[in-house]
């Protein structure tokens, strides 16, 4: 791992945990807390290939470092998840709300392609698509975050998992 890619991990973890109550409350992450500029999309963030990845969560990866690209108002990670889920043959979320991926399908164990939600106190606040799997962690694609599709890596014991 380049001291880059460990600087990026480290960065991304400290900015996950800020940006999720910025989305939480309608407003933008001070900085971008999800997108690593100039990582390829092929690779997680640690700098491992995720090459047994679903199409979805291909499709997915094709966006990261994208702006908003729904046309609708408002917060938009179930936005982009509805759409990632539409180019590749399934059905779109029952909602706009990251809480309507709980109810897409039945659990799943973060594998590349799961729908990963993030949980709060207040019940789900943010929904994005497993690119990777990496032990106690996966490393995940969502929209929305500092305004821009971008990749991260998370603890599982703070997601919920649903398979598409």
């Amino acid at each position: 791992m380049t001291l880059r890619a460990s600087l990026a991990a480290i960065t991304l973890a400290a900015s996950l945990c800020l940006g999720g109550a910025a989305e939480a409350s309608g407003r933008a992450a001070a900085t971008p807390s999800l997108y690593v500029s100039g990582a390829p999309a092929s690779y997680g963030v640690a700098g491992m290939a995720w090459q047994s990845a679903s199409g979805l969560a291909v499709e997915a990866a094709r966006y990261v470092g994208s702006g908003k690209f729904t046309s609708l108002p408002g917060a938009w990670c179930a936005d982009a998840v509805s759409a990632w889920l539409r180019a590749t043959g399934k059905p779109p979320l029952a909602s706009r709300m990251a809480g309507a991926a709980l109810s897409y399908g039945p659990r799943g164990n973060g594998a590349p392609g799961d729908l990963a939600v993030f949980m709060g106190r207040r019940g789900a606040y943010h929904v994005g698509v497993v690119v990777a799997s990496l032990g106690d962690r996966v490393e995940g694609v969502s929209g929305n975050w500092g305004h821009r599709v971008g990749r991260a890596v998370a603890s599982r014991r703070s997601l919920i998992f649903v398979r598409t």
